[in-house]
C-alpha cells in the first residue's frame, strides 16, 4: 500500500519513512504542504496520509478540508502527526476531516497499529466500492435484461429457449400462444413434447442430431379446421467443447400469407356463388309456379312463399352487408361526442337481431352497470358494432339454444367496456386478429358453405377505432367466444 508522509522536520520525516519502509509500506514523501497537497492530485495518489499538522506553505488542517470538500470522492484515511494533545486540538483535527492522529513524540507501535487500522479501513472502502459497482452493473443488467424480455415478449414471432437437456427455459407470449403453451407452466416441459401435437417437416430425432448450428422446418397443424403453418428456425448454442448448452427456437405464424394470395380471389370466386344460390332458388321455385296446376300451387303457394322469402331476405343480407362496407370505406366516420343512453341502444340491437334470425332459438342477458348508462358515442355507430356482434353469436351458433349476454361496464373515469359472451364453437387462437381484416372467415378456404362475407367484425373494429377505443377476442375451442371493445364515456355531470 502506497503511504504519504507530509513532515517538513527532516529527521522526523527520514526516521517515518524508514520505519514505514520496514514495514512493507511503499512510502511517498513531502517537505511541506504544497508538496503533499501536489502528490494527492496525481493519477494514483496514496490513500493512506500521514500529515504534519504544522507545515510551510499549508498546513495539515487545510489539505484535511480540501480533501473532505473535493467534489471527486476520493478513498484517503488521514492519520494527523501534531505535537499538541490537548482534547480540544485533537477534536478540531478529527471535524477538519483527520480519521485518527499520533502525538510527538510517536512510539513505534501505537504507529503501526494505527496505521494498520487505516488500511483495514481502506481495504473495507474499497470492497466496498467494488461492491457497489457490482451492484450498479447488476442493476443494469436486470434493467436491460427486463427491456429485452419487455421486447420479445412484445414480438409477432414466437421465441422459445430451452437448456441443454431440451427443456423449456423461457417462452414469450407469441410462444406460448402458437404453440399452445401454458403461460405460466410452461418452464421445464420438454421441447419434443411441446411439439407433439405438431407435424414437422424435420423429425425430432433429426432435429437433435444434425449438426447445422442453424436448422430451418416447418411446423404445423393441418388436420384442424382451420390449420396452422408455422416456419420455425432452431438455432443449437455450443459450449467451448463443442457440446449442446442451449438452443433457441424461433416460430413464425405463416397461415396468412399462405391463405393472403387466395382469400380475396376467393372471397370474389365464392361471391357469384353466394349471390346466385338464392338466386338460382327463387329462379326454380317461379319456374315451378308457372308449371304446376293452379290447384296444386293453390296448396303449396304457402311453402313456396315461405323459401322465396327466405333466399330473397338472405340476398338482401349480403348486399346490404356489402353496401355497409362501401359506405363505411368510402366516407369518414362520425366520433363527434354524443350522448347515447346504452341500455336503449343495446334493446334496440337486440330486437334487429331477432327480427333478422326469427327462427333462431336465442336467449339474450343484459347486464349494464349504473355507472355506465350512457357512452359519448353516435347511437347509430354504436348500434353498427352492437349489431354485428350479435349476429355473429347468432349467425354462427352450432347449439339448439343460443346463449348470448352482453355486459357493460365503466372501465375507468375515460371509457366503458362493453362484452358481448355467446355459447358457440369458438374462434381458433391464431385467428383472434385476422377476423377483423376483411373477408376473412373461420375456415380452410373460402368455400361459401359459412353464411355472410367476412366484415362484420372489419366494420366493428373501424367504428371502434374512429373512437380510439379497442376491441379484442377471449374464445375457446367449443367453448364460446367473448369479444370486448372500449368506447368513450359520458363525462361525469354530462
Amino acid at each position: 500500500m502506497k503511504v504519504l508522509i507530509a513532515e517538513d522536520n527532516v529527521t522526523n520525516r527520514r526516521l517515518l519513512e524508514v520505519t514505514l519502509s520496514s514495514w512493507g509500506y511503499e512510502v511517498v514523501l513531502a517537505a511541506n504542504g504544497a508538496e503533499a497537497w501536489e502528490a494527492l492530485q496525481g493519477t494514483d495518489p496514496p490513500q493512506l496520509v500521514i500529515l504534519d499538522w504544522m507545515m510551510p506553505r499549508m498546513d495539515g488542517l487545510e489539505i484535511c478540508r480540501r480533501l473532505r470538500e473535493s467534489p471527486v470522492p476520493r478513498m484517503t484515511y488521514i492519520i494527523l502527526l501534531t505535537a499538541r494533545g490537548q482534547k480540544t486540538d485533537i477534536i478540531t483535527g478529527l471535524q477538519a476531516g483527520a480519521d485518527d492522529y499520533v502525538t510527538k513524540p510517536f512510539d513505534r507501535e501505537e504507529l503501526k497499529a494505527r496505521v494498520e487500522a487505516g488500511g483495514r479501513v481502506i481495504l473495507l472502502q474499497q470492497a466496498l466500492a467494488d461492491r457497489r459497482q457490482e451492484l450498479a452493473v447488476a442493476r443494469a443488467l436486470i434493467t436491460e435484461r427486463e427491456r429485452f424480455d419487455a421486447a420479445i415478449s412484445a414480438m409477432s414471432d414466437g421465441i422459445v429457449t430451452t437448456g441443454e437437456d431440451w427443456r423449456i427455459v423461457t417462452a414469450n407470449d407469441a410462444a406460448c400462444r402458437l404453440l399452445n403453451l401454458a403461460q405460466q407452466s410452461q418452464t421445464g416441459t420438454p421441447l419434443q413434447e411441446a411439439l407433439a401435437l405438431f407435424e414437422l417437416s424435420v423429425s425430432w430425432e433429426e432435429l437433435c442430431s444434425i449438426q447445422d448450428r442453424t436448422v430451418a422446418f416447418e411446423i404445423a397443424r393441418p388436420h384442424t379446421s382451420p390449420p396452422l403453418f408455422m416456419d420455425a428456425r432452431l438455432t443449437r448454442v455450443l459450449d467451448a467443447t463443442g457440446e449442446l448448452h442451449s438452443s433457441v427456437l424461433t416460430v413464425r405464424d405463416v397461415t396468412s400469407q399462405r391463405h393472403a394470395q387466395h382469400v380475396r380471389a376467393d372471397f370474389f370466386m365464392m361471391l357469384p356463388h353466394k349471390l346466385r344460390t338464392p338466386l338460382t332458388v327463387l329462379g326454380g321455385y317461379l319456374d315451378l309456379c308457372r308449371r304446376l296446376p293452379p290447384e296444386r300451387l293453390r296448396e303449396d303457394h304457402q311453402e313456396i312463399l315461405g323459401v322465396c322469402q327466405e333466399e330473397l331476405r338472405r340476398l338482401e343480407e349480403i348486399v346490404q352487408k356489402l353496401l355497409e362496407f362501401k359506405d363505411l370505406t368510402t366516407r369518414q366516420i362520425e366520433t363527434e361526442a354524443e350522448r347515447t343512453e346504452v341500455a336503449e341502444v343495446v334493446e334496440s340491437a337486440i330486437a334487429e337481431l331477432r327480427r333478422a334470425h326469427p327462427s333462431k332459438t336465442e336467449e339474450i342477458a343484459t347486464a349494464i352497470a349504473p355507472e355506465a348508462s350512457h357512452v359519448a358515442a353516435n347511437a347509430e355507430n354504436v348500434r353498427l358494432v352492437l349489431g354485428k356482434l350479435l349476429d355473429n353469436a347468432v349467425k354462427f351458433a352450432d347449439k339448439d339454444k343460443v346463449v348470448v349476454r352482453v355486459e357493460v361496464q365503466r372501465k375507468d373515469s375515460d371509457w366503458l367496456e362493453f362484452s358481448i359472451t355467446d355459447n358457440g364453437p369458438g374462434i381458433p387462437h391464431e385467428y383472434f386478429e385476422r377476423v377483423f381484416q376483411g373477408f376473412v372467415q373461420v375456415e380452410d378456404r373460402v368455400t361459401g358453405r359459412v353464411p355472410g362475407v367476412g366484415l362484420g367484425l372489419f366494420m366493428a373494429r373501424q367504428v371502434v377505432v374512429a373512437y380510439g377505443g379497442r376491441i379484442s377476442i377471449q374464445s375457446q375451442i367449443g367453448e364460446g367466444t367473448t369479444l370486448t371493445f372500449t368506447l368513450p364515456a359520458t363525462p361525469e355531470g354530462w
